[in-house]
């Protein structure tokens, strides 16, 4: 194995880590304040730590007009839009559940390459899609199914499962524009978020029983969490991330989101004493079982 492989899986392990324990640091945090005054630190943050790079970084590339307008449009869906249906989600949700549905964009990839990007998808690979959609949707009606739960989970389920596509769509988008830069692609998603989320936290109360409390006055809990996922979540994933993606196959830097619930689900019942039922084990495995049917199919093909 060389060296640069070595630290691409070394790369998108750090990120996959740092995304694996995001929902439960999410889910914590978001007891202390709202999804959009959360979202909007989290990109006050993130941007103030790109600004300077994004600059050098444009004044070298110069992108066109109509590169920058794709910057927008691809920043916008997959960082605000993203994640402001991901944070509502796991406010209604557990973090165990929003960790295992958002596992499924790599098959949602599949079938939107399939069907908009005339990408092969086999009858295996087919198969395995199938079973992995069953699974996740018996995750998000699981809560259904159990005592102590109604239909806020499913609402949450819901609302992380849509938030789960737009990055689908943002990932097929970007595959068609795959000479745009992947650092400006991901600072200029901070900058149109703190954009779009300065008028909207103007309007929300940071705590969310408190209606008269002003936007600019944190609890002191909030903090870590914003921290985190400004600059670990935020710059540092998304670096490590595109760093790995870009030395080696796509379709073997896809198994390592895989691995997120095996940080997600642990943190999850340590943190928040979330419990682990069988519903969601039975999703988890159907997930599991897909993976393994569409992974090896694709491995057969590519070896």
């Amino acid at each position: 194995m060389t060296k640069s492989r070595k630290l691409a899986y070394l790369a998108l392990f750090s990120a996959t880590f740092i995304w694996g324990i995001a929902p439960p640091i999410i889910k914590y945090t978001l007891q202390f304040i709202s999804p959009i005054s959360f979202l909007f630190y989290r990109f006050l943050v993130a941007s103030f730590v790109v600004a300077i790079p994004t600059i050098l970084r444009v004044r070298k590339i110069r992108p066109t007009k109509e590169e920058l307008i794709d910057y927008l449009f691809l920043g916008f869906l997959c960082t605000p839009l993203n994640l402001l249906l991901l944070f509502l989600g796991i406010q209604k949700t557990t973090a165990v559940d929003a960790s295992l549905i958002s596992i499924t964009s790599p098959f949602l990839v599949a079938v939107g390459g399939g069907l908009f990007l005339k990408e092969n998808i086999t009858k295996k690979e087919g198969m395995g899609i199938g079973i992995a959609m069953a699974g996740t949707l018996l995750t998000i009606i699981q809560p259904l199914l159990e005592n102590g739960f109604g239909l806020q989970n499913v609402e949450g389920n819901l609302l992380v499962f849509l938030g789960t596509l737009v990055w689908v769509v943002f990932t097929l988008l970007a595959k068609k524009k795959h000479h745009l830069d992947p650092f400006l692609l991901s600072s200029f998603s901070f900058l149109v978020g703190l954009i779009t989320f300065i008028p909207l936290v103007i309007l929300t109360p940071t705590v969310p029983s408190s209606l008269n409390t002003y936007f600019l006055i944190l609890n002191t809990n909030t903090l870590p969490g914003i921290l985190f996922m400004a600059i670990f979540s935020s710059v540092i994933a998304y670096s490590t991330h595109f760093y790995g993606l870009s030395k080696i196959e796509a379709s073997e830097a896809v198994v390592f989101t895989y691995l997120q619930p095996i940080f997600s689900v642990p943190l999850a019942s340590i943190l928040l004493k979330e419990k682990i039922t069988l519903p969601f084990i039975l999703g988890a495995l159907l997930i599991a079982t897909g993976v393994a049917f569409s992974a090896f199919d694709r491995h057969r093909r590519n070896s």
